[in-house]
Parts: C-alpha cells; sequence; structure tokens
C-alpha cells in the first residue's frame, strides 16, 4: 500500500502500489492534488461541534441504550487519578433538554486508574428494552501478587429500561490479570449482526510486548493459547457455560445465523488446542477503541501504536474471526522497529497508517482512537469512517475505496469549528440512538458532530423517514411562514404545503441502515384536513394550467 498526502492539504489518499500512486498522479493537475480533490472533499455535511455536556471528570466514552433515543450515557474513568480505590460515575445527558443530570446512573467504587487503568468501556444489551442488562469494562485491585490490578467485565441490571438510577450490584463476567498498568485495551460492544459481546483487550503493557508477563516467542499479542492479551474476544452474555465460577459467559458455536469462533471446537464441550475459544482476532498491541458499523456490521479497531506508526483496522462484517493483525512483527504497514520482520502469512494489513513524525503534520499522532462510521440523518456522510488522535487533538474521516475511487482520508478538525470551548484530549467517537456522532474529550466535555443535511422528509432526524414523519407533517400543515424541517418543511421554502408532502413521499423508505437501498413499503396516506387541503391544491394547480 502507498499512502499520498500532499503539503497543505487536508487529504490522503491510499493506492495499492506505486504503479497505481504514479497512475493516479499523472492524471491529476498539480492544482487537483494539492487540493487533495477539493471540490469533493470540503464537505458540506461537516457544520461544526456543538458542546453537549461540560464539568465532566476525566470522561471516556459516551453511548446510548439500544431503543433509547433521548438519553446518552457518559462514562468517567474515576477519581481521584492514579488511585488504587477510586470511584467512577456513568452520567445521563438528557438529550431533549440538554441537561446533565446531577445524580450518576452508576457511581462504580474500588477502581484502580493507576496508570491507563479506570472504567473504560460500557455496553448495553441489545434488548435491553426487555432486560435491563449492560455492561462495564473496569480495572480494579485483585489478589494476585506483582499486578497492578486485573481487567474485569461485568454485568449490571438498571430497576427498568427507563430508570434514571442503576443498581450497584454486578454479576462478574470475565476476569484478567494485567502484567503492567498500561495498553488495557478498553472497548467493548455488541455486534449488530451476531448480538455478541466483543472486548478489545491490549498486550498487557511495557514495549514491544517484552519482559514480565510477556510471553516469547512472538509476544502476548500473538500467543493464542491460554491468553487473552492483545486479542479480540467475543462470547455469548447470553450463556453460562463454566457454572460455578466467575466466568458467567458462553462460548459462541457455529450457528446457521453465524460463525462459531475461529478456535472454538465445533460443538460444545469438544477441545481444540489450536487456540482459546474466546478469541475472535489477536495480534493487536492497543485496541483502545473500536466501532461497529450499525448498517453492515464491519468492525473497525484503532490500534495504539509503539513508537512509529498509528494503525486503523477493518473488519467485515461477514468475516468468519481469526484476523491476525500482526503485532507485534508489525506496527501499521512497517516492520515494528527494533523487533519487526516479515508480515507473517497470515496476517491483515491496516486500512489506514500514520506516522508519529516526519510525515504531513495533518496526518501526525501518537495516540490513535476508533470511531465508528457515519449512519445518522445526514445524506452526504453516511459510510465514511470518523476517528482521531487523542495526544494531538486532530480528527480524520475516511471515504473507504468504492470499484471507481480510491480511499480518502481527510483532516476535518478545521471543518469543525466549536460554538465554545477549546476540548483537548479526544478520546472517543461515539454515536446516539439516531446515528449522530459525538466527541468525547478527556478534558471535561462531550462535543456533538454538527451537520447541515437532512434527507427531505425525514422531519424527525431520526436517519429514516417513515410515517412517524408524516405525523410531523401533519402537524405543521399550514405554517405559512418560518417553518423549520422539524415543522415539515421539506423544501426549505419556510411554508408547509404539499410540496413537502411529495418530498417525504419520495423517500418514504429510505433509512441509513439500507446502505442506499430504499425499502419497499405502501406509503401510507396523510391525514384529515391535510388531505382535503392537498387535494384543493392539486385542483387549483390544474385550473391555473388550464
Amino acid at each position: 500500500m502507498v499512502s499520498l498526502s500532499f503539503p497543505g492539504s487536508r487529504c490522503s489518499l491510499r493506492v495499492h502500489s506505486v504503479k497505481s500512486a504514479y497512475s493516479l498522479l499523472r492524471g491529476l493537475s498539480l492544482a487537483a492534488a494539492a487540493g487533495c480533490f477539493s471540490a469533493t472533499t470540503a464537505e458540506a455535511g461537516l457544520a461544526g461541534r456543538q458542546r453537549v455536556a461540560t464539568g465532566l471528570s476525566a470522561p471516556m466514552f459516551a453511548t446510548f441504550a439500544p431503543g433509547d433515543s433521548t438519553r446518552l450515557f457518559i462514562a468517567e474513568r474515576g477519581g481521584p487519578t492514579n488511585s488504587a480505590s477510586a470511584s467512577a460515575a456513568i452520567k445521563i445527558l438528557d438529550l431533549t433538554t440538554g441537561v446533565l443530570q446531577s445524580t450518576p446512573y452508576l457511581t462504580i467504587t474500588g477502581i484502580n486508574n493507576n496508570g491507563e487503568g479506570g472504567l473504560l468501556g460500557l455496553a448495553f444489551h441489545p434488548d435491553f428494552q426487555s432486560n435491563s442488562k449492560f455492561y462495564a469494562y473496569v480495572t480494579a485491585n485483585d489478589s494476585v501478587a506483582n499486578t497492578p490490578f486485573s481487567s474485569y467485565i461485568r454485568e449490571y441490571t438498571a430497576p427498568s429500561p427507563t430508570s434514571n438510577t442503576a443498581n450497584a450490584t454486578f454479576t462478574p463476567v470475565l476476569e484478567l490479570t494485567q502484567p503492567q498498568d498500561n495498553h488495557n485495551g478498553g472497548f467493548i460492544g455488541f455486534s449488530p449482526n451476531d448480538g455478541y459481546l466483543y472486548i478489545m483487550l491490549g498486550d498487557g503493557g511495557s514495549g514491544n510486548d517484552q519482559g514480565t508477563g510477556h510471553t516469547e516467542p512472538g509476544g502476548n499479542a500473538q500467543d493464542i493459547t491460554s491468553n487473552f492479551l492483545g486479542k479480540a474476544l467475543r462470547i455469548d452474555v447470553d450463556r453460562d457455560d463454566f457454572p460455578a465460577t466467575n466466568r458467567n459467559y458462553g462460548i459462541p458455536f457455529d450457528t446457521a445465523e453465524s460463525p462459531g469462533n475461529p478456535f472454538a471446537p465445533a460443538t460444545p464441550g469438544a477441545t481444540n488446542p489450536t487456540g482459546d475459544d474466546e478469541i475472535w482476532a489477536y495480534g493487536l498491541r492497543n485496541p483502545f477503541r473500536a466501532g461497529f458499523d450499525r448498517a453492515t456490521g464491519d468492525l473497525w479497531i484503532g490500534d495504539v501504536g509503539q513508537s512509529a506508526r498509528e494503525e486503523i483496522d477493518f473488519q467485515p462484517g461477514s468475516s468468519q474471526g481469526g484476523e491476525n493483525y500482526g503485532w507485534r512483527l508489525r506496527e501499521g504497514f512497517i516492520a515494528t522497529p527494533g523487533v519487526g520482520g516479515e508480515k507473517p502469512a497470515d496476517a491483515v494489513d491496516p486500512v489506514y497508517d500514520y506516522v508519529r513524525s516526519g510525515g504531513n503534520v495533518n496526518f501526525q499522532g501518537s495516540t490513535v482512537f476508533g470511531g465508528v462510521p457515519y449512519r445518522g440523518p445526514d445524506p452526504e456522510l453516511q459510510g465514511f469512517y470518523f476517528f482521531g488522535d487523542t495526544a494531538s487533538n486532530r480528527l480524520w474521516m475516511l471515504k473507504p475505496a468504492t470499484q471507481t475511487t480510491p480511499q480518502v482520508v481527510e483532516y476535518i478538525t478545521p471543518l469543525l469549528p466549536t460554538d465554545v470551548g477549546s476540548p483537548s484530549q479526544p478520546v472517543a467517537i461515539t454515536e446516539d440512538a439516531h446515528g449522530n456522532l459525538y466527541i468525547t474529550y478527556l478534558s471535561g466535555s462531550v462535543y456533538r458532530i454538527v451537520t447541515d443535511a437532512l434527507t427531505p422528509g425525514d422531519f424527525n432526524a431520526d436517519a429514516q423517514v417513515d410515517s412517524a414523519d408524516l405525523a410531523v407533517w401533519n402537524t405543521g400543515f399550514g405554517l405559512a411562514t418560518g417553518a423549520q424541517p422539524s415543522d415539515g418543511d421539506a423544501d426549505g421554502d419556510g411554508d408547509v404545503d404539499g410540496a413537502d408532502y411529495l418530498a417525504w413521499q419520495q423517500n418514504f423508505g429510505w433509512s441509513a441502515l439500507n446502505v442506499g437501498e430504499a425499502a419497499a413499503a405502501a406509503v401510507p396516506e396523510p391525514t384529515g384536513l391535510a388531505t382535503l387541503a392537498l387535494g384543493a391544491a392539486a385542483l387549483l394547480g390544474r385550473r391555473k394550467r388550464a
């Protein structure tokens, strides 16, 4: 792979070979190269960053509960810092009022947040509306000598899916002793394809995956037997294959709907010596943040580098698992300086990497964090992947390659001015129930990425055009001046009339989850007075033309 970035440009392109790069550049004028396709990459959809929460204590992550479009749940790392007995909290942001609730949704005591520890991940069960379950990834003290702490996945519950406080008691799901206090990973999340919980774990810390607590040869990340470090795990939280232990989960086996874990035996109860049953992928250094494409199930992973490269890894939603992302032999697209070598035969290259120093200043940093592809209400940004770098405070957007265009990465920080404040240390890009994106800043705030377009007819901005939008139009029908899209104005002319209904009708069935394909459905009709008014308007139009 060859990366092309132009001085003064906001874009970087990835092509497959030097020959491809030459062919591409030969077809570009110097002005076009310097602008990096400026006519198509000056994203009209990106309008800025709006601060939605501030005064937080080291927020690490923000997410939503399935079926709940009114709240955003924000996980704070825990305080005081560098403490073996810290307290972490999950806070609720009311998206309907913009108010951050003063009473935490949950307070978790006994957190060890030394080094890179703390409350690191949060995920709500896909069936949260019926079981009120959610999961947290924390680091806390253990009883193992000469270790800083252990990583724990815990299951919590709320009294109901609408409760504003959760139960403090928990069920242990999985625990793992850490040899050092860094490279803990941190992301946990449920795949929209299979409903299993994915857990990202780093290589255990230290440097070059070496030293105390690191196996040889190859390091923890390449060791797939009795070693969860440097891995992506996949477990079934709705089963318990290990009764009478603290391992309260099941191993995914082959089903008609999805493949089993790659190193698990074909049938429950059998043994498979080639690898741990829980492992889904390996060869990761510190996958601090990852994210699923809610429309396709594709998994995007931000893996923090050692000293030379930061990388974004990709796993398609159709994957059977078992990918080896190459660490410690590989760092990005190169051999790891000092300990690297030729790429293992089964290793998967990242889809993108960037340098820590020495390159285009717009495309460098030292702590990548992965985000998610956009699947919100703005039709112009569908499928574009957002990620950033904590240390350099930079944000990027990756446009995946198509059959006719190369992959493009655009530096978007200048396209996202803030409405207030100067946030620093971004650590996550996540989404709400409607697919709007949020940036969590460790410095104490959460910002929403503001876009400026809606699919005509998506009056309630929920990333789909459906009967709920018709209800909005019916309510707003007849407004003559000052109407907004939220009133039912699809064409932006300030009123709500039959033309807006026709725009809604034309786009009925559109959804960000359809990945460009309209849903087949019967189009509902407007109700009551609006129906009569539409008929009168149509008749008047015919008379005028006559």
